[in-house]
């Protein structure tokens, strides 16, 4: 008998013995592409997490970096030494990486700002600046390190340090030392008077300046940014009252908790962080001459208010005055508070030109309107704040609401250089620290105010910023007063320094 072997396709063993054996390759096949994408995976993680180790170890390093250079600037005795982490790809110090240009008065200096840099390979910068210390990626920049610039606003000094390094070389991880070659005291940019110090920065980092002066209270304000050449402009000091009124309102406070805005009513038409002279001792002077001068005319002796300073001890209620400004400027003094409840104070009258004003002078710590201070057209409010100007001193509080049925149209200088608690236990949504608090119900209001903190909680009210404001000469002083000089001191100093790997 002849036995064949097994059809095609049937049972028998070697068939399946081949299924089989197909069937382990291609097992352990998956399994080790399986093993394979692990590996891959792993290593990828593994090398992000070795990445953000070095950075961060970077980072440390760096702001260790500058507290030393810092500390190398005071004290020259020795040159001062650290361990330095540059990461795998090292870093190099630059010389003439910027500039800085110090400008008010008759000071106009510009001298050169070196750095230290690190770049990663996912293009991240870390960067030592003239004490500071930033961490960049593309338009993202975080301050690691603040540098050690000082303002005073009460001692009116600006303690601006800048460091350049003498030459361009690599760092590299170890040991380095730091040494100040040189010290230019720059005696002759050293007093600014009666004029905002400009600090100009140009500079590879200079968003992270920006970023620096934005957010710390009690620096500069950020004027103006240039990104086609890498600029910042930082303003120091008292600004002048023309450029206060180029906005609807200018508020002192630099941290966004001093503007409250629910529902829009100031919107775009606001500057924060600017600091206008305080009109406190004006104020206080101009009460003290008023009461004595034998010329102050009393305004209840007068039905229309003319040219001429008049003096009253405050205002209480419904008071009706009218103002009539064709022959001159009108100086209204009050030595309290104004509480102006339903009554109205109404210019009814200018001079050809329009260039006559009314000046308010209030003493008070409050200021409540619950009436109309404008210029008076047809029964109503002209709705130009060309015509009236009201100061208080910085420990007055300003109510327009809730529950006001007022109107002002005007320029409302209330300025503070520091928060003080202007109320007590406020109510609704406005804060004690708020000077100004307009909230339900609240008076309408179109001009300019200059205050240290606004709250403007209503959507009920009217704020409109007065475009005929933009081109005003304005002085917010009579004739014969005025503050004392605004003296800024500069302590500005170069250091030419080595880092050196030892």
């Amino acid at each position: 008998m002849t036995v064949g072997n097994p059809a095609p396709g049937g049972d028998g063993t070697p068939r399946r013995a081949q299924v089989e054996v197909i069937g382990v390759v291609l097992l352990v096949g998956l399994v080790a592409i399986g093993a394979l994408g692990l590996m891959l995976v792993a290593s990828g993680a593994v090398s992000d997490t070795q990445s953000q180790a070095e950075q961060e170890r970077v980072q440390q390093s760096f702001v260790q970096l500058g507290q030393t250079m810092t500390t190398e600037t005071t004290d020259r005795e020795t040159p001062s030494s650290m361990s330095f982490d540059a990461g795998d790809s090292g870093a190099i110090t630059k010389t003439n990486a910027g500039n800085i240009t110090i400008k008010g008065g008759d000071v106009n200096v510009t001298r050169s700002v070196g750095a230290i840099e690190y770049r990663h390979t996912d293009g991240g910068i870390i960067a030592y600046q003239a004490g500071a210390v930033f961490a960049e990626r593309g338009n993202q920049t975080e301050v690691l390190s603040r540098p050690p610039i000082t303002y005073d606003a009460d001692g009116e000094s600006l303690r601006f340090p800048i460091t350049n390094l003498r030459e361009q070389k690599d760092l590299s991880s170890g040991p380095i030392s730091i040494r100040t070659n040189s010290t230019d005291p720059m005696q002759r940019a050293n007093l600014v008077r009666n004029d905002t110090v400009t600090v100009t920065i140009e500079s590879p980092y200079y968003r992270g300046w920006e970023t620096y002066f934005e957010e710390e209270a009690g620096s500069g304000v950020v004027d103006a940014v240039h990104h086609s050449n890498q600029t910042v402009v930082v303003k120091f000091g008292y600004f002048d009252i023309d450029e206060a009124v180029q906005n609807g309102a200018t508020i002192g406070g630099k941290d966004p908790k001093y503007l409250h805005d629910q529902h829009g009513n100031i919107g775009n038409e606001y500057r924060m962080g600017m600091l206008l002279p305080e009109m406190d001792p004006v104020i206080t002077e101009l009460v003290q001459d008023a009461k004595t001068d034998p010329s102050t005319k009393d305004p209840a002796t007068h039905s229309t208010l003319t040219a001429g300073r008049y003096y009253v001890d405050e205002i209480d209620g419904n008071v009706e005055e009218d103002v009539d400004l064709s022959t001159g400027n009108v100086t209204l003094v009050i030595g309290g508070d104004v509480k102006l409840d339903a009554g109205s104070i109404h210019v009814t009258n200018r001079d050809a030109a329009e260039k006559n004003v009314l000046r308010i002078y209030a003493a008070g710590d409050e200021f409540a309107l619950d009436g109309d201070i404008c210029i008076e057209s047809g029964g109503g409010c002209a709705g130009d704040a060309t015509a009236i100007q009201f100061y208080g001193p910085s420990t007055m509080g300003v109510d327009l609401g809730p529950g006001s049925g007022g109107t002002f149209e005007g320029i409302l200088y209330v300025a503070s250089n520091e928060e003080k608690k202007w109320w007590n236990n406020a109510g609704g949504r406005c804060d004690d620290h708020h000077q100004v608090r307009e909230q339900a119900n609240g008076a309408d209001f179109t001009g300019s105010m200059i205050a240290y903190s606004v709250c403007a909680h209503s959507n009920g009210n009217d704020f409109d910023y007065d475009q005929n404001l933009t081109n005003r000469d304005l002085d917010p002083y009579p004739d014969g007063y005025s503050l004392p000089p605004q003296l800024t001191y500069l302590n500005v100093a170069v250091h030419e320094m080595d880092v050196d790997n030892d």
